[in-house]
């Protein structure tokens, strides 16, 4: 359970510090030239992407923590019955 708890967070730190770059990125006009739109409905949008993006990122790191913590007890368990 430490594994899964610990892993979630980091994937949500991790997320929370490269998601704004990639939101911004995303939203750039290709040509380079400004874009024409309303700022509050991007602002909704990046905010909605963020969460996503987080709950995503939760869930990914989440499960990777709960494989680890299974793979460490069952390591765990094999030298323990061969001692």
């Amino acid at each position: 359970m430490t594994f899964v708890v610990a892993f979630a967070l980091l994937a949500v730190l991790l997320v929370s510090w490269a998601g704004p770059s990639y939101i911004s990125w995303d939203n750039t006009p290709g040509s380079g030239t400004a874009a024409m739109c309303l700022c509050s409905s991007q602002a909704l949008q990046g905010a909605q992407k963020m969460i996503s993006y987080q709950m995503t990122g939760c869930a990914v790191g989440a499960a990777l923590g709960a494989i680890l913590g299974i793979t460490v007890v069952a390591l765990r368990r094999k030298k323990v019955v061969a001692a």
